[in-house]
């Protein structure tokens, strides 16, 4: 058998240095007052993944015997399968916390009992976290001894906040990984903790929640078994490994923040609250002092965990700090404006077609109402002229109500109406559809000359403040698109290229103009203050002006944000660079 496989007998309390810096097997004083009926030689264990899935039982990594009910009635089974389904929509609808004060809702404290004859007393503690609805996590040395001799070790757990000791099983135990995972069914409702996928690099920030003892220099097992909020200590990574500490296989981080005896099973968060670790060991220089906290990695505690049947709440999104946030949502705002301002441009030009459209309909109609008229008006003239002849033809014939030059002069009267409605109608048009013309935007091209490859010289007697800038290149193309991503407006008729840029870090306004004819490139920079750069971000978040040359309207776009931004450009410019550019 396996050295990994064999049974150990549970460890006396000098012996828990052994696989973790927690000297978490530690005597303490009688608990039958406090803990009555705590633990049943009896009591069946429920294995995780029957009861989730209707599974086989995980494996027993110890080599042992499986335990389980027998003969169970059939409404039994069922109400199990029922709850196992209730489990896991609330396992699959938890919500990721967002930040460490949430994620310590979850984390608690696991403490073994031994049984004696004298009463039940506090063997060992060590720490944990929840990863689903009633299933917490711990490292599997805390809980070896109720393992190995179950008759004689009981395991329970001491949420933050509540009545004190909840009863839990093990469920799932692996000393190849160092995890266990228990199981308990009472208590109040713990926060799961959301487990990152992103692989953690050195230099990123962390923090270690759990129950280090020295934290509790002078308590009592009472105390130890009292809710109590975890402890939070932060560092950063100092390495990534592919071995523990013990010499097994286990992918690791190295970190300082501060751990101890008792934080053994207690989770390593990145500064987003999410687990990227388990802590489960400290190790110390051999000739300094210099410690590092050792943590298994989250890779290895999701296979842990998929082997168990366990889905927890999981999370691939990079842990931002506060800029970096603040960041993203700045361009994603710009973006997303950027999308309403492209939506409303295809609108508009939607619009301006079916206006053309309508304003052509409304010219065709009128002529063919035009020639309608006209065509009727002769036909009347032409069956008056008839009834001329008949009442010649018929002297006895008594005259009509009008008579025949009044009729033609008000049909002369209606085609000439008609006629001067339709010039006006199709002046109108035609004034229109000039006027939409002549608002379409004109673009105006960089001469020939100044396109494709620019190389620039700095003029440093014409700059001010040119300490420490050098010489520069870029490429122009079009209506003076740089670097294929930077459009500049045109200004003075096209004879020069504008583009005004906020700069952040140096809190300052960048006016860059463009001359293609004469070749020079000028750069002058106006410092801001605090009400000018925040009424100067606004103005560029509003304009929905980002980078890129290409979509309608982009250079009217630049043009306005310019004339926008110029209002900031108060008094002399702190520095000013001027290169002399020509085309390679």
């Amino acid at each position: 058998m396996p050295r990994a496989l064999r049974p150990r007998p549970p460890p006396s309390p000098t012996d828990w240095t052994c696989r973790c810096p927690l000297r978490d097997a530690r005597p303490g004083p009688l608990l039958a007052a406090a803990t009555p009926h705590l633990f049943r030689k009896t009591q069946p264990r429920t294995k995780l993944a029957r009861a989730l899935a209707g599974r086989r039982a995980a494996p027993d990594y110890s080599g042992g015997a499986t335990e389980g009910p027998v003969g169970k009635s059939l409404a039994i089974k069922a109400l199990r399968f029922l709850a196992a389904a209730l489990a896991l929509v609330f396992v699959n609808s938890a919500a990721a916390q967002t930040s460490v004060d949430e994620a310590e809702q979850g984390i608690v404290r696991v403490v073994v009992i031994l049984q004696t004859s004298e009463g039940r007393m506090l063997y060992g503690s060590g720490s944990g976290f929840v990863v689903a609805p009633g299933l917490v996590v711990t490292n599997a040395h805390v809980v070896a001894p109720a393992r190995q001799q179950a008759d004689q070790y009981g395991v329970a757990i001491v949420p933050p906040q509540g009545d004190g000791l909840i009863t839990a099983t093990i469920v799932r135990y692996s000393p190849l990984s160092e995890l266990a995972l228990l199981e308990f069914r009472s208590g109040p409702p713990l926060t799961p903790l959301t487990i990152s996928t992103v692989e953690p690099r050195p230099g990123d920030g962390v923090v270690a929640l759990g129950y280090p003892d020295v934290d509790y220099q002078g308590a009592t097992g009472a105390d130890l078994l009292r809710p109590t909020p975890a402890s939070r200590t932060s560092g950063q990574i100092a390495s990534l490994r592919d071995r523990a500490p013990t010499g097994d296989p286990i992918p690791t981080i190295n970190h300082q923040a501060v751990i101890s005896s008792g934080s053994s099973g207690g989770p390593l968060l990145d500064e987003c609250g999410r687990v990227i670790g388990v802590n489960s060991w400290h190790v110390s220089g051999a000739d300094t002092r210099e410690t590092r906290g050792v943590s298994t990695r989250a890779a290895q505690l999701l296979q842990f965990l998929d082997e168990a049947g366990v889905s927890p709440t999981l999370s691939d999104e990079p842990c931002l700090s506060l800029p970096e946030r603040v960041e993203a949502e700045r361009a994603a705002t710009i973006d997303a404006l950027q999308v309403q301002n492209e939506e409303l441009a295809s609108k508009l030009e939607t619009a301006d077609r079916l206006t053309r459209i309508a304003v052509v309909i409304l010219i065709g109609g009128t002529l063919a109402l035009f020639v309608a008229v006209c065509v009727l008006g002769a036909v009347v003239l032409s069956r008056r002229r008839g009834n001329g002849h008949a009442a010649a033809q018929h002297p006895h014939h008594e005259p009509e109500p009008f008579e025949t030059p009044r009729r033609r002069g008000g049909v002369v009267a209606v085609v000439g109406g008609a006629a001067i409605a339709a010039i006006l109608i199709v002046a109108a048009g035609v004034a229109l559809l000039r006027a939409q013309n002549s608002g379409e935007e004109e673009i105006v091209a960089a001469p020939a000359a100044f396109n494709g490859a620019i190389t620039c010289t700095l003029d440093r007697e014409a700059s001010t403040g040119a300490a420490g800038v050098a010489d520069m290149s870029f490429s122009a193309s079009g209506a003076l698109c740089v670097n294929e991503r930077t459009l500049y407006a045109p200004i003075d008729d096209g004879a020069r290229f504008r583009r005004a840029i906020v700069l952040g870090e140096a809190r300052a306004l960048d006016v860059l103009t463009i001359d293609p004819n004469s070749g020079e490139f000028r750069r002058e920079r106006y410092p801001l203050d605090d009400e000018a750069f925040a009424a100067a971000n606004g103005a560029v978040s509003s304009s929905a002006t980002g980078r890129g040359c290409s979509g309608e309207g982009a250079a009217e776009a630049v043009s306005r944000r310019n004339d926008i931004l110029m209002r900031y450009a108060q008094g002399a410019p702190s520095q000013r660079l001027v290169w002399a550019c020509e085309a390679r």
